[in-house]
C-alpha cells in the first residue's frame, strides 16, 4: 500500500511539474522577437531534458554532470564547426575562458554568441530546479504565474509578438496548477498524504468549468471604449524606445513600394524641394490602381506613354482649368536622382528644358525621356492646369458606359475583402441620402472626420497575416495616417461601383520664413514630413477628381458650390438640397460646435446613470473587497494580535483562546464533530510542529470545567499564546 501511494505521489507531482514546464515554454516563445535567436527549438528540447532530469531526482553529482552534458550537446548542435568533436570541445573551452575574462572585466557587450547561448542554457537549468521546488515542495506557483503574465504582456506591448493566445494558455494552465496545489497543500496540512487521480480529474473539471463560466461572462459583458489616453507612446519615449526601434516602423518620406502598408513611422523634416507657385498645391508623384488587401500595386506595369496634357482633347463637364506656372528646386541635401517629375494639378508642359516629358495614363506618373541613366535633376520649371470643379454639374455626371474597359481596373477588389466593408459603405451613403457618385464620395469623406477616428503616426498596428488592411482600420483600430484613410475611402467607393485610384505625393508644404525673388510667386518648402496620399474619383465627362479623407488635412482643390441666392422673392429653396452642399453645413457646424458639444456633455452628465465617477467608485469598491478577501488571513492575524497585546482584564485569556480557535478555523484547521478539544489541540500541534496548543487548551479546559472559576494569569501565558499565533503565521 505504501509503495502504491508513493507511486501515485510521483506521477501526480510529475504531472503538475509538467504543467510548470508548459508555463516556462511561454517564456521561450517570444525570445526570437526580442533577440536574434532563430533556433528556439534547440532550447525547448534542452529545457525538456532539464525538467526530466530534475523530476528523476538523481544524485547531486550525477545530475550536475548530466545537465552539463545537455548544455554542451545543445551548443554542439546549435553552433557546429567544420572540425572534429575534439577540436570543437577545445574551441568551446577557449571560448568559455575568453568570455569569463570579459565578464570579470565588466565587458558584457562583447560576449560571443556561443557564450550567450551557454548562459541562457544555464539559466534554463536553474529555472527547471526552481519550478520543481516551488511546485513539489513549496506547493506555490502564484508568484511565477503573475510574473509570466507581466512578462508576456510587456513583450506583447513593445514588440511585434502577439501574446493573445499565450496569455490565455498561461492563465488556464496557471489557474489549474494553482487550484490543484492549493488543495493538495491543504490536504497535506490536515494529515492526508496523497491525492488520487480521481481527485485531480474532478479538480480539473471544476476549474475548467469556472474558467469557461468566467470567459463566457467576460465575452458577453459590454466593452466600453478606452477612457484614458494610450500610455505606451509616453512610456516608449520615457524609457528611450523610439518608433524607429520597432521593426514595423519606417521613416516618413516618398516611397516606391506600397505593397505592405501599416505600422508607425519616424518623423523626418529633411527638405526635399522648394517650389515657387502662386498658391499652395498638392504635388502628385503617381497613382496606383491594384488593391491587394495589404497595400497597393500597379497594373499594367508597362503601359504606352503619352505626351501631356493627358486630357487636353476631352470636352470636360464641370471643370474649369486655369493655366499656372511652377518652379521646383531640389535642395542640396536631397537631390532628385531619378527622372521622376512631381507636379501640381494636371501637367501641361510637354518638355522640361531640352528633354521631352511623358505621362503614364494609368499612373499619371511623369518623367523625363532622357538618354542613358538620365541627369540628376537640380530643379525644373513647368506649366500646369489648376482645376476647379462645379459641384452642381458633378452631381449630374453618372454612368461609365464610354470608358467601361478602362475603368474596370479601377473597380478591382480582392476576393478576400470582408463583406462588412461594403455594408458599411452602403450604410454611410444611405444615411446621407447620396444617390450620385459625388455625394457618395463626399459622404464617405465626411465619415472619416468623425470623432471615432484618430490621426496617429507612431502607434499604428500592422495587419496580422490574412487580415485585410482596410477592414482592420475600419472595424478594429480606427487610428492611423493618410495611407489608412485614403486606402479605406478608395476601397469603400469601389464596393459601391465608383471608380477610384490611390494617389501619392506631397502636400503643399510650408511658406513660413521664405521670400520669393518674384513678387507674383510664393515659395513653399516641401520636406519628407509632407509625404502624403489621397484619393481620386472618376466622373464620366470630367475625369479624375481629387478628394481628401485624412482627418486634419484640407485639400487645395477648389469646389464651387451651387449658389443659393435668387432674384425671385417668392422662390423657395428645396430643403433636401441644403445638406448636399458640404461647405455650408460644415461652416455651420464649426460655428455651433462649442455650444452643441457643451450641451451634449452636460446632458451626458445629468442623464447618465453610470458616470465615470460612479464607475471609478465601483471599481475601487470591487478592488478593495477583492484585496480584503485575498489578505483576509494576515489581516485577521494582525487584528487578533493587536487586540490582545495590551489587554489586562481577568477574562483576557478566555477571549484570546477563543479568537485563536477562530483563526485556526480560518486557516483550514477545522475541528471535527467527534473530536474533543484536547484531540483537536494535539492534531494542530502535529500539523504545525508546535507544543503550545495543548498547553493552552489544558488551561482553557481547566477553567471551563473546573469547580472554581479562577481567572488565568494572562501575563504568565501571554508569551505561549503569542508563540502559537506566530506558528499560524508561519
Amino acid at each position: 500500500m505504501r509503495k502504491t501511494k508513493k507511486k501515485v505521489r510521483f506521477f501526480r507531482d510529475f504531472f503538475l511539474y509538467a504543467l510548470g514546464f508548459l508555463l516556462l515554454l511561454e517564456w521561450l516563445y517570444p525570445v526570437p522577437y526580442v533577440t536574434d535567436t532563430a533556433s528556439i527549438e534547440f532550447f525547448i528540447v534542452a529545457t525538456a531534458l532539464f525538467f526530466i532530469l530534475t523530476a528523476l531526482q538523481s544524485p547531486l553529482i550525477v545530475g550536475f554532470l548530466l545537465r552539463g552534458l545537455v548544455v554542451v550537446g545543445t551548443l554542439y548542435w546549435l553552433i557546429p564547426t567544420n572540425d572534429t568533436v575534439q577540436s570543437w570541445f577545445s574551441y568551446f573551452l577557449d571560448d568559455l575562458f575568453y568570455n569569463l575574462f570579459l565578464m570579470l572585466a565588466g565587458n558584457f557587450t562583447e560576449l560571443t554568441e556561443m557564450h550567450r547561448s551557454f548562459l541562457f542554457l544555464v539559466l534554463l537549468a536553474i529555472l527547471s530546479y526552481l519550478l520543481f521546488y516551488w511546485i513539489v515542495y513549496a506547493r506555490r506557483i502564484l508568484f511565477f504565474l503573475l510574473l509570466s503574465l507581466i512578462y508576456i504582456g510587456t513583450i506583447d506591448t513593445f514588440t511585434t509578438y502577439d501574446g493573445t493566445w499565450s496569455i490565455i494558455r498561461t492563465f488556464l494552465i496557471g489557474l489549474f496548477l494553482l487550484g490543484i496545489l492549493t488543495f493538495i497543500k491543504r490536504a497535506e496540512q490536515n494529515g492526508a498524504t496523497f491525492a488520487s487521480f480521481g481527485f485531480l480529474t474532478r479538480m480539473f473539471a471544476l476549474l475548467l468549468l469556472c474558467a469557461a463560466f468566467a470567459g463566457s461572462v467576460a465575452f458577453a459583458m459590454p466593452k466600453p471604449e478606452p477612457q484614458w489616453p494610450d500610455p505606451i507612446p509616453y512610456l516608449q519615449s520615457a524609457f528611450g524606445f523610439s518608433a524607429g526601434t520597432n521593426p514595423n516602423a519606417q521613416r516618413i518620406g516618398y516611397s516606391v513600394d506600397d505593397s505592405n502598408l501599416g505600422g508607425g513611422f519616424v518623423q523626418d523634416d529633411s527638405p526635399v524641394f522648394v517650389a515657387e507657385v502662386e498658391e499652395g498645391h498638392y504635388w502628385k508623384g503617381e497613382t496606383k490602381n491594384l488593391y491587394t488587401g495589404t497595400g497597393w500595386d500597379q497594373w499594367p506595369q508597362d503601359s504606352e506613354k503619352v505626351t501631356p496634357p493627358l486630357n487636353a482633347s476631352m470636352d470636360r463637364s464641370g471643370v474649369e482649368l486655369e493655366e499656372q506656372e511652377a518652379s521646383v528646386r531640389f535642395v542640396n541635401e536631397s537631390p532628385q536622382t531619378s527622372t521622376r517629375v512631381f507636379y501640381p494639378g494636371e501637367l501641361l508642359s510637354d518638355t522640361i528644358g531640352d528633354d521631352p516629358v511623358l505621362l503614364d495614363p494609368y499612373t499619371d506618373q511623369a518623367f523625363l525621356q532622357t538618354e542613358g541613366d538620365g541627369p540628376i535633376l537640380d530643379g525644373y520649371e513647368l506649366e500646369f492646369y489648376h482645376p476647379s470643379y462645379n459641384v452642381e454639374e458633378l452631381r449630374e455626371l453618372e454612368g461609365y458606359d464610354n470608358n467601361a474597359d478602362y475603368l474596370a481596373e479601377f473597380l478591382q477588389l480582392p476576393d478576400e475583402l470582408p463583406e462588412r466593408v461594403h455594408e458599411l459603405a452602403e450604410e454611410i451613403v444611405e444615411e446621407a441620402d447620396a444617390d450620385n457618385p459625388y455625394d457618395m464620395a463626399k459622404a464617405i469623406e465626411r465619415f472619416f472626420s468623425g470623432p471615432e477616428f484618430e490621426y496617429e503616426t507612431t502607434d499604428v498596428p500592422v495587419p496580422a497575416e490574412g487580415e485585410d488592411y482596410v477592414d482592420q482600420f475600419l472595424f478594429e483600430t480606427r487610428r492611423g495616417y493618410c495611407d489608412n484613410f485614403s486606402t479605406s475611402m478608395a476601397v469603400m467607393l469601389r464596393t459601391l461601383d465608383v471608380p477610384t485610384r490611390w494617389v501619392k505625393g506631397f502636400t503643399e508644404g510650408s511658406s513660413e520664413e521664405l521670400t520669393s525673388a518674384d513678387g507674383e510667386l510664393e515659395q513653399y518648402l516641401i520636406t519628407n514630413n509632407n509625404a502624403h496620399s489621397w484619393v481620386e474619383v472618376y466622373f464620366e465627362g470630367a475625369g479624375w477628381v481629387p478628394f481628401e479623407p485624412t482627418k486634419g488635412f484640407t485639400s487645395t482643390v477648389d469646389f464651387e458650390e451651387p449658389s443659393l441666392e435668387t432674384d425671385e422673392p417668392d422662390a423657395q429653396i428645396p430643403e433636401p438640397e441644403e445638406p448636399e452642399a458640404p461647405s455650408e453645413p460644415e461652416a455651420e457646424e464649426s460655428e455651433e460646435a462649442p455650444e452643441s458639444e457643451s450641451g451634449t456633455e452636460d446632458a451626458a452628465e445629468t442623464t447618465s446613470p453610470f458616470s465615470i465617477g460612479h464607475g471609478v467608485s465601483f471599481l475601487v469598491l470591487v478592488v478593495g473587497l477583492l484585496l480584503l478577501y485575498i489578505f483576509r488571513k494576515p489581516l485577521a492575524r494582525a487584528y487578533v494580535g493587536l487586540r490582545f497585546r495590551n489587554r489586562e482584564r481577568p477574562d483576557t485569556f478566555i477571549k484570546a483562546y477563543e479568537h485563536l480557535l477562530w483563526l485556526l478555523r480560518l486557516h483550514g484547521y477545522k475541528r471535527a464533530a467527534t473530536q474533543t478539544l484536547g484531540e483537536y489541540a494535539r492534531n494542530v500541534d502535529e500539523s504545525l510542529g508546535s507544543a503550545q496548543m495543548e498547553e493552552l487548551t489544558a488551561l482553557y479546559e481547566k477553567f471551563l470545567y473546573g469547580r472554581k472559576k479562577e481567572a488565568v494569569d494572562w501575563n504568565r501565558y501571554k508569551d505561549v499564546w503569542q508563540k502559537m499565533l506566530n506558528q499560524i503565521n508561519s
